[in-house]
């Protein structure tokens, strides 16, 4: 991805907080996939979609899967095929382009046709996004920063910003970026029909993260641990907690968190999969046959690594491997292609668990 301006740049000034549009970001950029190969995969059942669509004034929402008639409309409609980078390797591929990012805060890939002068409406989300135009060109009109105090309108499945008004609009082409950080208005009209992916990156909530810390803690912590007083801890009246109490309370918790903390439960958060109709799918579609092998669309890897070995996570699990293995792991997480026979030769310790885990597939899988 080109930036107009540094990465460090780009970093302390617009993300999370403030919008940037990128021109060229992926000079002469082609879409991977058509507008009826996207319509494909909105007809399987284990695809998530949803189309969109206004008439009259009226906004209307509909859940895949779709079948060829639910195409053939009058009204303005958009097509959205969301986590198409698990299926689609083509797709998959563009992660890349952002690397420069924490791979770990990366959610899924969504793309979406539109017809002329359709959209899904003036809305914020609350997680950044990347704007790639692929085929034809979209018109964002982006307005500023909102909250759950700004006023909203609920129709038919859909939240709606009900007073918008645009600060900027930029009319993207093929190879345009424009990046969104969360909580900032925005609404995307197709001028011609046009095709964009929604390249999202989510942050795990604070609840998430304490919830799997307290989890991880409590199953090192022994039962027989128990709350000692501080030697100078005054005395209060009967019956009274004091701030002293609650302070001795605090530092015992506070000590026994850092002694035990192996700080497992960030990876295993950031790194957990949501739960979906396509997990059968998934779990009956593994089959290594060579002779080259990729980090399947839907896998989601982190590591760290100790003095001795890595901990690697996979889907919110965690898994020791050798400190030899941090090569072909980056590889992997590049999203490029590894010898099978090599690796299960060089690294046979993180195959098992990457095959465990279903976390790779040949390369020549397309996903479908």
């Amino acid at each position: 991805m080109k930036l107009p301006i540094s990465e460090s740049r780009f970093l302390r000034e617009y993300w999370q907080q403030k919008p940037l549009l990128l021109p060229q970001a992926l000079p002469g950029f082609s879409s991977p996939l058509s507008a009826e190969e996207l319509a494909g995969f909105a007809m399987e059942s284990f695809v998530e979609s949803r189309l969109v669509a206004k008439s009259h004034g009226v906004w209307t929402q509909q859940a895949g899967p779709f079948n060829a008639q639910d195409f053939d409309r009058d009204d303005e409609w958009t097509l959205l095929v969301h986590g198409l980078d698990q299926w689609h390797a083509g797709v998959a591929a563009l992660r890349t382009h952002v690397d420069f990012l924490p791979r770990w805060r990366f959610d899924d890939i969504m793309v979406s046709y539109a017809i002329d002068g359709a959209g899904v409406g003036p809305h914020f989300d609350r997680y950044d996004v990347f704007l790639l135009q692929g085929d034809g060109s979209r018109e964002w009109r982006v307005g500023g920063h909102c909250d759950d105090d700004t006023p909203q309108l609920q129709a038919n499945g859909l939240t709606l910003i009900s007073e918008f008004e645009p600060t900027d609009t930029y009319l993207l082409a093929p190879g345009d970026i424009l990046y969104i950080p969360p909580g900032v208005a925005h609404w995307g009209i197709a001028r011609g029909e046009s095709l964009t992916f929604s390249l999202g990156f989510r942050a795990p909530s604070i609840a998430d993260l304490l919830a799997h810390r307290a989890d991880n803690l409590l199953e090192l912590l022994a039962t027989t641990s128990l709350l000692e007083d501080m030697p100078d801890l005054p005395p209060g009246r009967p019956g009274e907690i004091t701030l002293e109490h609650i302070r001795n309370a605090k530092d015992a918790l506070a000590n026994a968190s850092d002694a035990l903390d192996n700080h497992r439960w960030f990876g295993e958060t950031v790194t957990r999969e949501r739960a979906s109709e396509a997990d059968d799918f998934f779990d009956s579609q593994l089959s290594l046959t060579g002779p080259c092998v990729r980090l399947s669309g839907r896998t989601r890897v982190a590591w760290t690594e100790r003095e001795q070995h890595l901990d690697v996570f996979i889907n919110g699990e965690t898994f020791e491997v050798p400190s030899s293995a941090i090569h072909n792991l980056m590889a992997l997480c590049r999203q490029e292609h590894l010898v099978l026979a090599h690796l299960a030769d060089a690294d046979e310790t993180l195959l098992t668990a990457l095959v465990a885990m279903g976390a790779i597939e040949d390369c020549d899988n397309d996903g479908r």
